[in-house]
């Protein structure tokens, strides 16, 4: 029997690509290593290795085919190589407390980018206003009936989607238009936009755009206060203290205001000009990735859509099958980290920060994300999503996913299990979206054993979703999870035979389970804690009501005759204010209360919880919880560092001591 032996290929930053590639004398380039792999021919060559020493790789730009089945990619042991999509900046000149660099092909956006790296961390680009945001004058007052109703009620015209009309006061005919894009805010997603033209009159001006936005600008504005919200990026004025950049196309250069300390020779800022630093060709197929980092890749200007699914990624792969990432990091690139299609695919320990779009975008079956550690995104893209999933049979477990714009995990895959994740300081500006959110024909999708936080605002009017079951989900379980101070611990929204049960929901404040427009909803066994209790759900529709709002569509009024929570028994709900409401809903208003009883085994009590801060939610032997069925849970172990008690004092210290 012959024992295959693996061929290696050594490149290191201060090797040469004439070198044989051996250990002591390393190719200079992973192009190279690549091409010395393909050439093998031995009997080992399905079994090919490139080893990268540790060092900074620059203008890196990788393409992977199925010429390489059987490659694999690591760092050597103990060593940190990080492969760069552009190169750092070789001389500056002064301009007062500013220095600058010449920039070829920006003037035309042959080389575009929104996000930088200095010495190994991010960067903010100037941006105007420097906090919040500047209201827009727009108003779109059209009804939004639903994604698969079709959208607008009707289409916006040419001048409602083009358009932006502001306050002089805050943008004028100052503005580059060469050098400027705005971020126009809708509800549960954003555009990024350049400026065609502005004009000004005497109090107002009119921004025109480059293209067209996602949503007409004022969508949504009269629930969402964020909708009439608009930012400026990358302007002159925009340079408000120390640390920040912006890209002057008109002049080609860079503009960099360097933070106390850093010197003008010693600085590492780094120009990202390749799209993908990696990218998989159709075909690729069992290739290894291993301890590698990949950092500034650069994003050409598109307007983002739900999620920023258009945007593009440092890592792109498609139609790629068995292929593995372990302990490789992503950071600081202006697009997504990854974006995958394909099967078998594997990424375990990754970590993941700092990016202007997502985290990781995948569609194919089969995928597995596991231990990793995913947070600092939409830095750019505000409705960026930190796992957004595709497809189906894919399990994503043990992770950590924290400081996001938008959704933590958005899942469109059937037969998906979503279990073991910790996540929090999700859902922190867009709306409508959740820290685990599942959606579209999603079928057999168990979330169970995962924990949410938030931190609690009782000024905050923001509601947010720990775990959110959306429209065309069917046979979907919510189990044994923990949601701790997000007011709205579960929405189920235009589902059908869906069930939530044996979760621990706690809150200060108001505390509202959501079943809207949903049918065969089971609501058991589970613990809700806070200062008051609301449910809201339809119970069907036996007096023949009629919404003049959505019963002339015929696909909004199927959901007329919604009966919503069909088994509502052995819950535990202790109040502190002793307020407990039920409020039946017709579509999306509430048409009757009352006070809830206890019936059906539900119970008013407390269920005595025995060590919740440190992850232990099992009860004391007085407790009502075991009559009830419930079964004691564990967050010890929840996502991948062990950090459950030290998350839970840090967003909930006080809340079990008012329990």
């Amino acid at each position: 029997m012959t024992t295959k032996t693996m061929d290696s290929i050594y490149v290191a930053p201060n090797g040469l690509d004439s070198n044989p590639g051996t250990e002591e004398l390393p190719v200079g380039t992973l192009d190279e290593a690549l091409s010395r792999t393909r050439a093998m021919k031995s009997e080992a060559a399905a079994a090919k290795r490139i080893i990268v020493r540790g060092g900074h790789y620059y203008d890196v730009s990788l393409t992977l085919n199925k010429e390489d089945a059987g490659l694999q990619i690591v760092a050597y042991p103990q060593e940190k190589p990080i492969l760069f999509g552009g190169a750092p900046v070789t001389s500056w000149q002064r301009d007062g407390d500013w220095l600058t660099t010449p920039i070829a092909g920006v003037y035309d956006r042959e080389l575009d980018f929104r996000l930088i790296e200095v010495d190994g961390t991010f960067r903010q680009r100037s941006r105007l206003p420097e906090q919040g945001a500047f209201r827009h004058l727009n108003e779109f007052k059209v009804e939004w009936l639903s994604t698969f109703a079709g959208g607008w009620k009707r289409p916006p015209t040419d001048e409602e989607m083009m358009a932006l009309r502001v306050k002089r006061e805050d943008v004028s005919d100052w503005l580059d238009i060469r050098n400027a894009e705005l971020t126009i805010y809708h509800e549960w997603d954003e555009s990024l936009v350049g400026v065609a033209g502005i004009r000004s009159d005497n109090e107002e001006a009119d921004i025109r755009f480059l293209e067209a936005p996602g949503h007409p600008p004022g969508a949504f504005y009269e629930r969402n206060a964020n909708a009439r919200t608009y930012v400026v990026w990358n302007v002159r004025e925009g340079l408000k203290q120390p640390g920040q950049w912006y890209l002057d196309r008109s002049n080609e250069k860079l503009v960099y205001w360097p933070l106390p300390g850093e010197e003008m020779d010693r600085i590492q800022l780094i120009v990202p000009s390749k799209e993908h630093i990696l990218c998989l060709e159709p075909g690729t197929r069992d290739v290894r990735f291993e301890g590698l980092t990949f950092a500034c890749a650069a994003t050409p200007l598109t307007a983002g859509g739900f999620g920023a699914i258009a945007v593009s990624a440092a890592i792109h792969g498609e139609d790629v099958q068995k292929i593995v990432f372990d302990r490789v990091t992503v950071r600081n690139t202006g697009g997504w980290a990854f974006n995958l299609s394909g099967k078998e695919i594997h990424l375990h320990e990754c970590h993941i920060h700092h990016t202007g779009a997502g985290g990781i975008r995948w569609k194919g079956e089969e995928v597995r994300l596991e231990r990793s550690r995913i947070h600092d995104i939409g830095l750019t893209y505000q409705s960026s999503i930190a796992v957004n999933s595709d497809g189906t049979n894919h399990t994503l477990v043990h992770n950590e996913i924290y400081n996001t714009p938008y959704s933590g995990i958005a899942s469109s895959s059937p037969n998906t299990v979503i279990s073991g994740n910790l996540l929090y300081n999700t859902m922190q500006f867009m709306k409508d979206g959740s820290a685990i959110y599942v959606c579209w024909y999603s079928d057999n999708v168990t979330v169970s054993g995962n924990a949410v936080f938030a931190a609690y605002n009782a000024s905050e009017k923001i509601r947010r979703y720990a775990y959110y079951l959306d429209e065309k989900c069917t046979n979907c379980s919510v189990q044994d999870n923990l949601a701790v101070n997000l007011g709205v611990p579960m929405l189920s929204h235009m589902t059908r035979d869906c069930s939530f049960e044996n979760n621990v929901f706690m809150d200060q404040g108001l505390q509202v389970v959501s079943v809207l427009n949903s049918s065969g909803t089971r609501f058991e066994r589970n613990i809700l804690l806070a200062d008051a209790i609301e449910i809201h759900t339809p119970q069907g529709n036996p007096e023949g009501l009629i919404s003049e709002e959505y019963d002339s569509h015929p696909y909004m009024s199927t959901f007329s005759a919604s009966d919503g929570i069909v088994s509502f028994r052995n819950n535990m709900l202790f109040s502190r204010k002793q307020s407990r409401r039920f409020k039946r809903f017709f579509h999306y208003k509430a048409i009757h209360e009352y006070e809830l009883q206890e019936l059906e085994g539900n119970v008013f009590a407390a269920p005595i919880l025995t060590g919740a801060a440190e992850g232990d939610y099992s009860f004391d032997a007085d407790s009502l919880a075991w009559s009830r069925g419930i079964r004691p849970l564990s967050f010890d172990t929840v996502g991948c560092t062990g950090r459950f008690a030290e998350v839970y004092e840090q967003f909930n210290g006080n809340l079990m001591k008012r329990t």
